[in-house]
């Protein structure tokens, strides 16, 4: 027979073929069919609502709060209008942009009327670039994309076998020196290491050695043009090399250091030295059980440092000229160009949140108990 197994406030529907599942006790269903208790359901949707609240929260203040700093200080007659539009303009244009945008109705009228044409896709007019803000932005977008991205991605590709290797020889000569390395990456600035890479990789150095003259650097441009890979491969691996390795070497060394400690904790766990005991291969209990249980603080660390990854895009995008959007924002600050700081905000904003809400997502997927514990909220 079914049988019922009630824990608080979820059902627990045990079927005949041995399978388990969330059910009601009164809903028919044929043998071996599992459904979800509309509890669970319901769960899962108000979690998805608070997420979204909090979203909304963070998105409004940080982007009303930069417009409002923005333009703290402009008291000469017709600024805002009057900076946006630069250069020599008449009371008429003034006043037409004024009309045109509410620069004459308080901060929270502007701010709604930039939202509703920010949804819309109309991010406003750039006078200094003579052009839309929104086709500004998708010109740039891609940049910062695939420098992100590739910075993510290396950065994890370095840490993860790293910290592994650490935590297995845990203490001993190889694990100190990478603990001294990585703890060096963690403490320079990206505007420090930018320029120590060039000298590696980008100024051409000679030195003599007897008869022989020996070149170091050079491989790589100092100036990382925006080149895509599906234009020229090799182009765009050049240009981009050098602004990755600055990005992702501070990262890996992060992910590296708190991969390790968790990995030195989980190695310690009763359930690897029963794995152990029962004859589970090392490479197995190392790569699969320890690594899996280890990964909730490393996917923790991925997504708190994407506000990071967007800072450093700043420095990289600016010191090797790259054009994308941490670049554009630097100049659209320094020019007090309203519009690209507000949608470039708006933008970055939307990023790091739905980032982590991924990341948040993807706690219940690595740990069953996380989802659990969710279900019986």
């Amino acid at each position: 027979k079914n049988q019922v197994f009630v824990f608080g406030r979820v059902i627990i529907f045990r079927c005949p073929r041995g399978r388990r599942g969330l059910a009601h006790p009164a809903a028919p269903r044929p043998p071996g069919v599992v459904t979800v208790h509309p509890l669970v359901r319901g769960t899962r949707l108000r979690y998805v609502l608070q997420r979204l609240l909090q979203f909304l929260i963070v998105f409004f203040i940080v982007t009303f709060g930069v417009m409002v700093l923005i333009r703290l200080g402009l008291n000469a007659p017709g600024d805002p209008a009057r900076t946006l539009l630069g250069g020599s303009v008449t009371d008429e244009m003034i006043a037409e942009y004024t009309a045109k945008y509410r620069l004459d109705q308080n901060y929270l009228v502007q701010y709604l009327y930039w939202l509703g044409n920010f949804v819309t896709g109309d991010m406003g007019f750039s006078k200094p670039n003579s052009m839309d803000v929104s086709k500004l932005v998708l010109s740039r977008v891609m940049v910062t994309v695939l420098l992100g991205i590739y910075a993510l991605v290396l950065a994890l590709i370095i840490s993860v076998p790293l910290a592994v290797r650490q935590a297995w020889k845990r203490d001993g000569r190889f694990d100190k020196s990478a603990s001294i390395v990585t703890f060096g990456f963690v403490s320079v600035p990206g505007i420090v290491l930018a320029p120590l890479l060039v000298l590696v990789f980008v100024k051409k150095t000679e030195f003599t050695v007897g008869n022989y003259v020996l070149t170091i650097g050079g491989w790589f441009p100092r100036i990382g043009d925006k080149v895509y890979p599906w234009q020229d491969l090799g182009a765009h691996f050049q240009n981009f090399f050098v602004p990755v390795l600055v990005l992702a070497l501070p990262l890996a060394a992060i992910y590296t250091r708190i991969l390790r400690g968790d990995m030195v904790q989980t190695l310690q766990a009763d359930f690897i030295t029963l794995a152990s005991a029962k004859g589970v291969p090392p490479r197995r209990v190392l790569w699969v059980h320890a690594l899996r249980n280890s990964l909730l603080s490393l996917l923790t660390a991925v997504g708190g440092q994407i506000g990071g990854i967007v800072g450093g895009a700043l420095i990289v995008e600016s010191y090797f000229a790259m054009p994308g959007m941490g670049n554009l924002l630097v100049v659209a600050i320094l020019s007090r160009d309203f519009f690209i700081v507000q949608s470039v905000a708006a933008i970055l904003v939307i990023t790091v949140v739905l980032t982590n809400l991924v990341v948040d997502l993807l706690y219940a997927v690595l740990d069953p108990r996380i989802r659990h514990a969710r279900a019986l909220a």
